[in-house]
């Protein structure tokens, strides 16, 4: 039995700038799906891709200047984190608790932690200081590297020039709905059904099962109960 071979490789690489901090801007935000549009399944859940642009800065103030370049096309660097933990019984919880990674990430973006649902849209835009690293991507020829992100920090140079040239993110996607909920997502739809207080002892019960499951601190669920609890308050 013979195979056909090619000398051919794939047209695609991925950017490999020097290591460094770099300013970058949030360019999109999607679940990380298959081609069909269905979650994949990380080790510990389901994860959100936040694709970012990397910039140039002033050596002298770091304000971005203009688009980081490799061979002739914008650098941009997409970072995973997980949204949603699966719990030991099998089901989706938020990951979004005061001391999570993808928290401290939307904080680093401007965000401040409350037990609403965020509206990650809003974020698309945001700016933050990119610690840019280098890896071997699986499967290079070589050992061939390529540029990732070690770190996501708040941004804290001067303001952004308006005139600063923008960079479109790498592709288009269909609109995805894109508010990441605090409760399980597996809730019926009549969630939202019975009065404000009742809603909210829900919600302190889903708190005290996050923190049962091991997803949310003591420190993080009396952090959350205060909240709620005066929330209840004015309405008692």
């Amino acid at each position: 039995m013979k195979l056909p071979t090619s000398n051919k490789t794939s047209s695609y690489k991925k950017a490999l700038i020097k290591k460094g901090y770099y300013p970058g801007k949030l360019l999109k935000v999607e679940p990380f799906t298959d081609k069909d549009g269905v979650l994949k399944e990380g080790k510990y859940g389901h994860q959100l891709i936040m694709e970012f642009a990397v910039f140039k800065a002033d050596p002298e103030n770091g304000v971005p200047v203009a688009p980081m370049m490799f061979e002739e096309e914008p650098v941009k660097v997409s970072k995973f984190v997980y949204y949603e933990y699966k719990s030991k019984t099998g089901e989706f919880q938020t990951a979004i608790t005061p001391n999570s990674a993808i928290t401290k990430l939307l904080i680093n973006m401007g965000w401040t932690f409350s037990t609403e649902d965020v509206d990650l849209e809003k974020f698309v835009g945001s700016w933050v200081e990119l610690n840019i690293d280098d890896y071997t991507p699986k499967g290079s020829e070589d050992g061939e590297k390529a540029s990732t992100i070690a770190n996501i920090n708040k941004y804290d140079g001067p303001p952004v020039p308006k005139d600063l040239e923008s960079v479109d993110a790498s592709k288009k996607s269909e609109a995805v709905k894109k508010t990441v909920k605090h409760n399980d997502v597996k809730e019926s739809e009549d969630v939202d059904t019975g009065t404000e207080a009742e809603r909210i002892k829900k919600k302190i019960a889903e708190l005290e099962k996050m923190n049962q499951d091991g997803f949310l601190t003591d420190e993080g669920l009396a952090q959350a109960k205060e909240q709620q609890e005066a929330r209840l308050k004015e309405l008692e």
